[in-house]
């Protein structure tokens, strides 16, 4: 692998449309590289050590926590909703905790409520920029809209799930979630640049800028309030210390080896090309191995970040753009295929 390569792999991301990107590299080496600008109509080039909203790579971060709190012996994944949270679902007793991390609760999806025919409402989301969101009001929400299918039947991606996933950790802990996953990941890992609080709307500089299109043109949403996202999509951090708490958390550095194996076991019903375990999914790589990881969206910011088995080989990506469209995980894993030894 050579910094030529993944200079390249950069600027193809920012030749398909995205303003920014930066990625981190480990294999044989540390390569930290950016493309584009970090600004829209600025010549400011992107930090390769800048913050992001990692979106639902948070969800990673929230298994492991659940999956921590289980090998303390202070839950189990069979506990049912209702054993935690009781009142909060009306089939709070038939969902278990195993059911939220693996999208297999058949709850309705809060952030499908802002869409319109399957497409992003932008202005429902820029109208919601500075709203303060309680996890009992989303799941509230999602409760109105009924259940999608009954528990443990289907798949379907869920982020009302990891919503309850995070309010079941403070109920076990009897503290917040902010507060487990700094004492038990981000001390432990000396993640410095990871923030789970989310009372500031900001970015911690250095950042790059995401936008959304709004009806005069493309809109800053790099201050928005990750309220709304919490446990399941709200975490800001960076390329290094993403790639490191994989690394930790593959290597079994946070997990035991139980506990870890229930996190790679795969979900049923779901595509040959993707497994998907508790908080990640595994992804098949033409011409290359099979790698972990996950892929995370916050209106204006992509990451993706994917592993080998053994965290020998590593990528994290952010993107930023302004369209309000993501690329997908097979469209960046085969730029950055090299990574991981694929064949041109």
């Amino acid at each position: 692998m050579t910094a030529a390569r993944l200079q390249a792999a950069l600027d193809a991301l920012v030749g398909e449309g995205a303003v920014g990107a930066l990625a981190e590299v480990r294999a044989a080496g540390t390569y930290a590289m950016a493309g584009g600008v970090s600004e829209r109509g600025t010549g400011a080039p992107v930090d390769p050590s800048g913050h992001f909203r990692i979106g639902s790579v948070t969800k990673t971060f929230t298994a492991t926590a659940v999956l921590q709190l289980v090998g303390d012996g202070r839950l189990r994944l069979d506990d049912t909703v209702e054993r935690w949270l009781p009142g909060m679902l009306a089939d709070g007793s038939a969902i278990t905790v195993r059911q939220l991390l693996m999208h297999t609760a058949g709850l309705y999806n809060y952030t499908d409520a802002w869409a319109v025919d399957g497409r992003l409402d932008v202005e429902v989301v820029l109208s919601r920029r500075g709203l303060r969101v309680r996890p009992e009001d989303t799941v509230a929400l999602a409760e109105r809209r009924g259940a999608q299918f009954p528990p443990g039947t289907a798949v379907a991606y869920n982020n009302t799930g990891y919503v309850l996933a995070g309010m079941i950790i403070e109920r076990a802990t009897g503290g917040t979630y902010a507060e487990h996953v700094e004492s038990r990941i981000l001390e432990p890992l000396r993640l410095s640049g990871t923030t789970v609080r989310d009372t500031d709307p900001g970015l911690p500089p250095p950042h790059a800028h995401g936008y959304l299109p709004g009806p005069d043109g493309p809109v800053d949403v790099s201050v928005f309030d990750r309220s709304t996202a919490w446990a399941s999509g709200g975490i800001v951090s960076t390329a290094h210390d993403v790639n490191r708490f994989f690394a930790a958390l593959l290597r079994g550095e946070l997990l035991g080896p139980v506990e870890l194996e229930q996190v790679l076991t795969p979900t049923p019903w779901v595509t040959p090309e993707t497994d998907s375990g508790l908080g990640l999914v595994r992804a098949h790589l033409p011409g290359g191995p099979a790698v972990w990881g996950k892929h995370g969206g916050f209106f204006g910011f992509d990451t993706f970040s994917f592993h080998t088995r053994d965290a020998s080989r590593q990528l994290t990506v952010s993107i930023t753009t302004d369209t309000g469209r993501s690329p997908s995980t097979e469209d960046v894993l085969r730029h950055f295929g090299f990574v991981f030894g694929c064949q041109d």
